[in-house]
């Protein structure tokens, strides 16, 4: 059984919390000494603390022999804490190139709120051999790192933040879907993240993308994506699988250029991670000493396990991860001089793979190419019953339209998709089934359950376009007492929000928080922001906002 296990962006799905916390004050931490957070307006904080994070001692960890340490079994955390050991701090260039300083100067952090613990890997401060790490209450330290995955200073060193009470419940439902958790999803979540946020991916030189799928959606790019990793799977287990693969490459450039050239940013920056994931996943098992061929063997022999590979699922956002998994494991196989570094360089690992393959003429499948369309289908039909009646509703006097912006969400939002709207000239973009929790400047929290909301668009509000998002309220449901609204619908609550009320050229009625300047005030400052989409079970999506790399606070730096 196929189990679907994939990145994204926004945090869709489980709650990346961060907090949001403007107020600027101060908290101690458990070692007496004092620590501040102040936030970027993304949902991360930015953590100053100078002693140890959690108040425990640092120490390094014993060796462990197999299973076992001194005899005893493994704990999870310390199986966790030596795959680390292995793949992130003694040869993680077994898999990379030139990673190694990075990972060894950043930390992992391992939270447990049900058992009320923090455990921080590779910690920086404190004596004893490196890699190093400190536990102690996860109550001490700010609420963002109780999140499914956080990315923040700590103790003045960048740090990955991962729940392994969240990260159990995935390893949970893969078993009962009758799959198989290989490694446990917390360590190649870790892997996955790690590689994005804690080797300097964000210095690439991929260009620009979109991950957003349009609305409504064609069948055919989902049928020559399965051929061509059908292709690449079949190579991978021995067979000849290279020029089919080229051939099925061929047309996907020549029938639909711009998908893939959207998509390119994508399959270098996802495909690779998630090749590195599952390569750092068989080196922490084999160690250090293992040959390539024995990496290569056991990496191929858990595709199957359902969580590296999909599979046939005729999703464009999964293909990212299979494409860059397998092209991966073949040019590792060949000993390509010099691929990695070229993937980060904008050429995807496929286009690598296949550059002087030539292609041989393939039949098109009848039975996958139904396959496909019926899977896009009735997807289109799901996402259309949650677009057709939000745009509806945006052109239906009886709703308001209530601005906020994308630099409000606490931590992490969760959605059902990314689309854009295929037949709009503006090409707009949608959030599917938007879950979110909204920190504005004046702390009146709003909350946003399971809203489908346009994104980036025009507005008669100051906060236009960028980081807009729109939700469609009844107007029957909001209250407004002066300057202040409130509403207690179901999908949109907030109470006594700052607002201004105005019309746009249709008549219709909008409300602008102050918070963003109003509908008529000078614009409140927004940072640009990039969206991350995390490895994540089922078929919701989960993200997180971030700025872009210019305007981030140094790697290992506190802010000012």
């Amino acid at each position: 059984m196929i189990i679907s296990i994939r990145p994204l962006i926004i945090l869709v799905g489980a709650a990346l919390a961060a907090c949001n916390n403007d107020s600027g004050e101060s908290t101690d931490s458990p070692t007496g000494s004092t620590s501040t957070s102040t936030t970027d307006g993304t949902g991360t904080t930015d953590d100053t603390t100078t002693d140890s994070p959690t108040g425990g001692d640092s120490t390094t960890m014993p060796p462990t022999t197999g299973e076992t340490t001194d005899g005893e079994p493994l704990t999870r955390v310390e199986k966790i804490l030596a795959a680390l050991d292995v793949a992130m701090y003694e040869c993680p260039e077994r898999i990379w190139p030139d990673v190694e300083a990075n990972y060894r100067a950043r930390q992992v952090l391992l939270a447990s709120e049900s058992e009320n613990r923090a455990w921080v890997w590779n910690y920086q401060q404190g004596d004893g051999e490196p890699p190093r790490v400190t536990e102690g209450p996860l109550d001490t330290l700010p609420p963002e790192w109780t999140a499914f995955f956080n990315i923040n200073q700590l103790g003045g060193a960048l740090t990955l933040g991962i729940s392994l009470d969240g990260t159990q419940e995935t390893n949970e439902a893969i078993m009962m879907n009758g799959g198989v958790v290989w490694p446990d999803f917390a360590t190649a979540l870790i892997f996955h993240e790690g590689f994005h946020f804690l080797s300097d991916q964000n210095d690439w030189n991929v260009g620009n993308g979109s991950r957003s799928a349009p609305y409504p959606e064609p069948w055919e790019p989902r049928y020559l994506r399965a051929q061509l990793l059908r292709s690449l799977l079949a190579e991978v287990h021995g067979e000849d699988g290279l020029a089919a693969a080229a051939h099925w490459r061929e047309r996907l450039l020549s029938e639909h250029a711009d998908e893939m050239a959207a998509s390119r940013r994508y399959d270098c920056t996802e495909g690779s991670a998630e090749y590195a994931s599952l390569m750092m996943s068989a080196l922490a098992e084999l160690g250090c000493d293992a040959a390539d061929e024995e990496l290569l063997a056991l990496a191929v022999s858990h595709l199957a396990d359902g969580v590296f590979l999909g599979g046939d699922t005729f999703d464009s956002g999964r293909e990212f991860y299979d494409l860059g998994v397998l092209s991966g494991l073949l040019l590792r196989r060949d000993a390509v001089p010099g691929w990695e570094l070229k993937v980060e360089d904008g050429d995807p690992p496929a286009d690598l793979l296949l550059a002087d393959v030539a292609p041989a003429a393939q039949p098109d499948d009848g039975a996958l190419q139904a396959d496909a369309q019926a899977a896009v289908d009735a997807r289109n039909m799901v996402v259309g019953a949650e677009i057709e009646p939000m745009l509806a509703a945006m052109q239906d006097p009886q709703f308001t339209r209530v601005v906020v912006s994308m630099n409000w969400i606490a931590g992490s939002f969760n959605v059902g998709g990314f689309y854009y709207l295929a037949e709009d000239p503006n090409q707009s973009e949608v959030f599917l089934t938007f879950s979110a929790t909204m920190d504005p400047p004046s702390s009146v929290p709003i909350a946003i359950e399971g809203l489908t909301v346009l994104a980036g668009v025009a507005t008669p509000c100051v906060l236009s376009g960028g980081n807009a998002i729109v939700l469609t309220v009844p107007t029957a449901d909001i209250a407004l007492a002066g300057n202040l609204a409130t509403t207690t619908n179901p999908k949109v609550q907030f109470t006594d929000l700052e607002v201004e009320l105005t019309m746009d050229d249709d008549n219709l009625s909008w409300l602008c928080p102050t918070d963003a300047g109003g509908s008529n005030g000078a614009p409140a400052p927004q940072p640009e922001l990039e969206l991350h989409t995390l490895r994540a079970p089922g078929h919701g999506q989960k993200a997180v906002l971030r700025p872009r790399a210019a305007s981030r606070v140094g790697h290992g730096q506190s802010p000012e």
